[in-house]
Formats: structure tokens, C-alpha cells, sequence
């Protein structure tokens, strides 16, 4: 009873409070909003409520992140990427945003772009191996066989029991054969 008392103590000193700032009464708790968005199952639902709690906390980094991971997976990759750099603006040394971006530049079909991303993960921490995989199915899909097999490489040194690591590399190396080349690699007699 005494708990219930203070917390409706507590509420109307914060309404005060709010009041002296000159500011309106939060109706919304910005973290009950981010639940509801995590659990709605409409991206159209979820970016709707990240709008609402991007109106609350405009500075609120994990806001900018879910709305931009729903709206690159939704096709809105450039959308996605205004988040990020939004993202970046509150905390520049993030390293997921800057892999966030490269999905999104990859969604874009930027492989390039997509591949500076994950390259400036890599000069802060070259044991990224989620950057190290992502580049190579980047340079991959770029038909740089060479240097996919190479960021593959790298990353199963890091973790050498990661089987989708793995996989992606033998499947590579079963393209590489049914393709005859490997022209890009520094051992081009590997065939």
C-alpha cells in the first residue's frame, strides 16, 4: 500500500516537473513502444510505432537500428540507410551500424559500398568474423572468387567450427570447379 502510494507520488512529481520544463505530459513510455514494435508482426505496424518513439527520444540509437533493419527488410534499403547514418550521427564508433549498412548497400547491389563497410569493421577489429563472412559472399556475388575464398579463410582461422562458414566455402569451391577458374586468386594454377 505504501509502494502504491509513492509511485503515485512519484508520478505526479514527474508531472510537475515536466510541466516546469514546459514540456507535455509523456503518455508514452519509450521502451513499452520498442517492445510493441519488436512483437508486432506488421513491418507497416512496427515502423509506426518506431516513428512514435523516434518523436519521444529522437537520440534513442536503437530506434534508428529496428526501423532501419525493417525497412531494408521490406525493399526500403536507401530509407534504411538514412537511419544508419542517423544512427552513426549519435554514436560514430558503432561497428553494427556500419555492418548494418552493408546489407543494406548489398540489398542495393553497391557491392563495393557494402564491402567498404565491413572493411571499416576490419581496421577496428579484424576478428569481426560476421564482417569477414559478409565480405566474402560480397566478393562472391561480384564473381571475385579469389578474395571470397580468402575473407573465408580468414574468418574460419578466427572460428574454424562455424559450419556455415564452412558450407559457404565448400559450396565456393564447387563453383569454382564447375566454373574452371579462379582468375583472381594470386595462385591462379589452383585449377
Amino acid at each position: 500500500m505504501a509502494e502504491e502510494i509513492n509511485t503515485t507520488e512519484s508520478a505526479k512529481i514527474k508531472q510537475k516537473e515536466l510541466e516546469a520544463a514546459g514540456k507535455p505530459e509523456e503518455t508514452e513510455d519509450l521502451r513499452q513502444l520498442l517492445i510493441t514494435a519488436v512483437e508486432a508482426e506488421n513491418y507497416e505496424d512496427k515502423l509506426k510505432l518506431y516513428d512514435k518513439a523516434l518523436n519521444l527520444d529522437p537520440m534513442y540509437l536503437d530506434t534508428w537500428l529496428q526501423k532501419g533493419f525493417v525497412l531494408d527488410r521490406i525493399g526500403r534499403s536507401e530509407d534504411a540507410l538514412a537511419c544508419y547514418d542517423r544512427a552513426l550521427e549519435i554514436d560514430p564508433d558503432h561497428l553494427g551500424i556500419k555492418c548494418l549498412k552493408g546489407f543494406a548497400y548489398n540489398n542495393l547491389k553497391d557491392f563495393e559500398k557494402a564491402i567498404e563497410c565491413y572493411d571499416e569493421v576490419l581496421k577496428v577489429n579484424s576478428e569481426d568474423i560476421f564482417s569477414w563472412y559478409q565480405k566474402g559472399s560480397v566478393q562472391e556475388n561480384l564473381g571475385r572468387y579469389g578474395e571470397a575464398m580468402k575473407s573465408y579463410e580468414r574468418a574460419l582461422e578466427i572460428d574454424p567450427t562455424d559450419s556455415l562458414i564452412r558450407e559457404k566455402q565448400m559450396k565456393l569451391l564447387g563453383t569454382i570447379y564447375k566454373k574452371g577458374t579462379l582468375t583472381d586468386s594470386p595462385d591462379s594454377n589452383f585449377n
